[in-house]
């Protein structure tokens, strides 16, 4: 199943940070989370280990959904420092704590860092109608990454039958390979 692992800063209140995960009021910062946009991603997510739900959490990852209403691939420019500041700190917890043999269920580590390096800044209103255009008439990544896959299966299966059918002539005609 293909999730979409965009996500959105959302401020939080000084007094909902929690003093184990916010580390606001010591760097500046102001308080923020990034919140998935799909509700199956933060599912996904839940059904993972927890210590990969830990790593995410304490980078500044929240395990609720929030919607800006962005397409896909795009965030607010003003969010920039606060989504890099809150990514720099995920993978320094992915390094620190480890991920390697844990259990990420439906949750895609690898779909999830394509998402997060091809996200882009939502660009002024008049070109964002011209990229949506663009954007209709192009097949999305992830499209072709899965035709991609499924010409590679259907390659291998007719070389597979094709090697089972020169087989049985073989073996029909008293050879044996």
């Amino acid at each position: 199943m293909v999730f979409e692992y965009d996500f959105d800063i959302v401020a939080i209140a000084p007094d909902e940070v929690d003093p184990e995960h916010g580390v606001a009021a010591v760097t500046g910062n102001r308080a923020v989370r990034a919140w998935f946009r799909d509700i199956r991603t933060v599912q996904a997510l839940h059904s993972a280990s927890p210590k990969i739900r830990r790593i995410f959490v304490d980078s500044g990852f929240s395990l609720e959904t929030h919607s800006s209403g962005l397409p896909h691939g795009l965030y607010l420019p003003e969010d920039a420092v606060d989504r890099e500041r809150i990514l720099k700190r995920l993978f320094a917890n992915i390094r620190n704590m480890g991920v390697q043999g844990e259990y990420f269920g439906e949750f895609d580590i690898w779909q999830f860092l394509d998402d997060v390096k091809q996200a882009r800044p939502e660009p002024e209103t008049t070109t964002n109608i011209v990229d949506q255009t663009v954007a209709m008439r192009q097949p999305h990544a992830s499209t072709t990454k899965r035709r991609s896959v499924q010409w590679r299966i259907g390659i291998a299966l007719g070389l597979a039958v094709m090697v089972i059918a020169i087989l049985r002539f073989l073996a029909a005609a008293g050879a044996t390979p």
